[in-house]
């Protein structure tokens, strides 16, 4: 019997986890769901988007380009904004690629976020 993956949770390593809940809880718009100084977590439904601070560990993971999470929104140009706002780093500015528009931004923590929208 053969098991299909599935991917249900994912983490990025992060240095300051209020910072990073503050900043994901804007981007996702949702409450955390649960929240310490190593592991916080939000529910988005079909995956758990998870936070992880290796420092309260005693590990070292560098944060910043280790995992892309590619992140559908309804609104490319709101999402923009919103990120502009909270001065994040453009590494990737709007383009359209095929039916996608896309774009990549430094979160907080300098992980590598990008955010797409699927036309028509």
């Amino acid at each position: 019997m053969t098991m299909k993956p599935q991917i249900k949770a994912m983490y990025l390593a992060v240095k300051d986890m209020d910072r990073a809940v503050k900043f994901y809880e804007d981007i996702f718009d949702v409450k955390v769901s649960s929240k310490d100084e190593r592991m916080s977590s939000f529910d988005l439904g079909n995956i758990s988007f998870l936070l992880f601070n290796p420092a309260v560990d005693g590990e070292e993971v560098s944060s910043g380009n280790n995992v892309v999470p590619n992140i559908q929104v309804e609104d490319v140009n709101k999402m923009l904004d919103l990120v502009k706002s909270k001065n994040c780093e453009i590494v990737m500015p709007l383009e359209k690629i095929e039916k996608y528009q896309i774009f990549q931004v430094k979160d907080t923590e300098g992980n590598v976020i990008e955010f797409y929208q699927k036309e028509g």
